[in-house]
């Protein structure tokens, strides 16, 4: 018996893809795009053809496991019962015991997008106050510089590209890790666009543009400061957006008027003739749109970058225009759904003051592990959900004392990741393809439906039946401890949850999103009113807290002995074939990816004695890994770079040698400044 199912993946990508799944006598059989995707066209990435080995991987773990002392590997299968009454009990007796539960944490991100996914947050909300790991390591510092310019992040429909006669990307590798955008980019140069990339490494992408700028990592700042100064002295600005449009336009120009080029022609790397020819044609191509890549805002002034490049589009009038804006994120499509995390703890419990008289959870910046151990009352037990904080939290040998402190960790996953292996309680999640749920695209606010394909694979369960079994169970031995209401299926949760969005979708109910492709009612083209949300009602070149430094004084390059001990910039780069440290462990991604390498310049390893494939050491003052080396002209001289997620499965964690640098902004929106991955300094030497 064969039946065909429609799903998404519920990965953390733009694209969200839609997927035919094909299904015979209860087992999947094969996976391909689904045609009726708008955006996809029914094309997937490596990643979404290798689900099909994720769902049935030899290592994937479909039972409950309890690990006999922290980082031994023994492990023993258990019962849910067991596990759940378990994890119940102490989560009552930390209760009993300090009558609050600010020693429960929860570490929580995005290794599932799906609406269900926030059941887990729903949970935790009903059962108390307690500490959570909050912010993003991805995108906080962005959000933030972006909405502090125009009041609210918003980019336009990834079509709009289409209508751009200039397309600048500014540290992204969308031909790698936003496949179905480079269609898009292709069809607008077919039509006559120019497509410019910056960037420290020529990426595939940047090999496909008409102009490719090599830039000194971290000096986004000073490129866009400098790219504005010749704007203004070439007269090559919008006045009318200027005058009518922005707010603090005086000040910002006379902060460019001290500039001095060569200055930043000697931060950039970049000489000042290729610095004034590109202010030319950003000046005089309209309309121009701005592709942001996260590399950017991973440095310790990447807000400041951020919005000194958004300034760019601002000056040439290229806001509220078709073929114009910024193109990086955008929340608007998720800001509807509240029904889990509105929910509220019972009464008459402690938490951390929140200044009014009440109570709220107490937080922690996501990555920031130490804090955990230095908290009073100190965390007793860890939840850790889609997420490995090992392999992605910087100074993972950091992150591997705290959960080695904490009393009781908790894992709910798929794979033994690097993280597990510190966990006393296994949890096995089940795969997307094995429960029902709804996915929506921050990128093209494409809705699609996750069809329930196949059972749970052995005794793996989705986040939604485990928290609420665990609500059910807790609620048994310690009555009322729990508001989740366990009683409601999960089909009721989905439509209480998109009911708000019905009528933006032109559906009535969820399950009409089958056999339909449906985008939720956002404008095409962001402000082309001008009217912005910021507090003076116009865009910002400067407001506070904007930039935290004056402009005029370019940060200058890193001096002293740590230099000379680390003279090689680590950049953390993203692999088509993974997904941070996710699906590193399936041979055949491995294989079309080859194995993790250091890449370097042939110069670099020449004054090394380095060949390529030949093992070498990364170190610094944290620790160290070695990798095979792989010579590449595409890396400048001092530069390395390595694949985010590394290699974990042979123990060699990049993180362990990150660095855990806060950037500039991201706690407006998060709660918690960004993560600057790429101001880690490294040293190297053949094994």
């Amino acid at each position: 018996m064969e039946s065909i199912y429609s799903n998404v993946c519920s990965s953390d990508c733009r694209a969200s893809c839609r997927i035919r799944t094909k299904v015979q006598n209860g087992r999947i059989v094969g996976i391909q795009g689904d045609p009726i995707d708008e955006y996809t066209f029914g094309s997937l990435c490596a990643k979404g053809y290798a689900h099909l080995q994720r769902i049935y991987a030899a290592d994937r773990i479909t039972y409950p496991m309890k690990q006999l002392g922290k980082g031994t590997g023994k492990w023993v299968r258990i019962s849910w019962d067991q596990a759940l009454h378990e994890i119940a009990q102490k989560l009552i007796d930390i209760r009993i015991k300090h009558n609050t539960l600010l020693p429960v944490c929860l570490n929580k991100y995005l290794g599932t997008v799906g609406l269900l996914s926030r059941s887990i947050d729903g949970f935790f909300n009903s059962i108390g106050y307690i500490t959570l790991m909050t912010g993003s390591p991805c995108v906080a510092t962005g959000v933030d510089a972006l909405s502090l310019s125009f009041g609210t992040c918003k980019k336009p429909v990834p079509e709009d590209m289409l209508n751009a006669r200039l397309i600048l990307i500014w540290g992204g590798n969308p031909a790698w890790t936003t496949l179905h955008q480079m269609r898009l980019i292709f069809e607008a140069r077919e039509k006559g666009a120019v497509l410019v990339v910056i960037d420290p490494v020529l990426s595939a992408t940047a090999a496909r543009s008409d102009l490719y700028v090599q830039i000194k990592p971290g000096a986004d700042l000073e490129l866009a400061l400098g790219i504005a100064k010749v704007l203004w002295a070439e007269n090559l600005v919008d006045k009318d957006f200027l005058t009518n449009y922005a707010s603090d336009w005086p000040s910002f120009r006379a902060s460019l008027e001290k500039l001095n080029l060569e200055n930043i022609a000697a931060a950039t790397d970049i000489p000042v003739a290729e610095i004034v020819n590109l202010a030319r044609l950003i000046g005089r191509t309209k309309p121009m749109t701005i592709s942001l890549g996260a590399g950017v805002q991973h440095t310790a002034v990447g807000g400041q970058g951020f919005r000194a490049i958004s300034a760019l589009a601002a000056m040439t009038g290229n806001i509220g225009i078709p073929g114009g804006n910024i193109h990086y994120a955008t929340f608007e499509p998720w800001e509807f759904a509240g029904e889990f995390i509105s929910l509220k703890p019972p009464q008459d419990l402690r938490g951390s003051p929140d200044g009014n008289g009440q109570f709220q959870h107490r937080y922690v910046g996501t990555g920031r592990f130490g804090e955990l151990s230095a908290m009073e009352p100190p965390i007793e037990l860890l939840w850790v959900a889609s997420h490995n904080p090992v392999a992605q939290a910087p100074n993972s040998g950091a992150v591997k004392e705290a959960l080695q402190s904490i009393g009781t960790v908790v894992v709910a996953d798929q794979f033994l990741t690097p993280t597990s292996h510190y966990a006393d309680y296994f949890l096995p999640v089940a795969s997307h393809y094995e429960y029902e749920d709804i996915v929506i695209s921050y990128w093209h606010y494409g809705a699609a439906i996750n069809q329930k394909a196949i059972d749970p694979l052995g005794e793996s369960k989705s986040d939604f039946a485990i928290m609420r079994e665990l609500a059910i169970t807790l609620n048994k031995l310690a009555p009322g401890f729990s508001t989740f209401p366990s009683e409601r299926p999960a089909a009721e949760w989905l439509d209480l949850e998109m009911k708000p969005q019905y009528p933006r979708l032109g559906i009535a109910h969820y399950q009409d999103l089958i056999e339909h492709y449906r985008r939720i009612d956002l404008p095409p083209v962001p402000w082309q009113d001008r009217t912005f949300t910021t507090a003076s009602r116009k865009y910002e070149f400067l407001s506070v807290p904007a930039l935290t430094e004056d402009p005029s004084s370019p940060p200058q390059l890193r001096q002293g002995s740590e230099e000379h001990d680390y003279p090689f910039r680590l950049l953390r780069i993203r692999s088509f074939a993974t997904l941070n440290s996710q699906y590193r462990n399936l041979a055949s991604m491995e294989v079309i990816s080859e194995k993790t390498r250091v890449l370097l310049n042939p110069e670099t390893a020449y004054s090394k004695g380095i060949e390529e494939g030949i093992n070498v050491k990364v170190y610094n003052q944290l620790g160290q890994i070695v990798l095979p080396a792989s010579l590449s002209d595409s890396i400048p001289p001092d530069v390395l770079s390595v694949y985010i997620g590394c290699d974990s499965k042979h123990d060699i964690e990049l993180n362990s040698i990150i660095a855990l640098i806060d950037t500039d902004l991201g706690e407006a929106c998060s709660d918690a400044k960004g993560l600057a991955f790429n101001n880690t300094y490294v040293n190297l030497v053949r094994v």
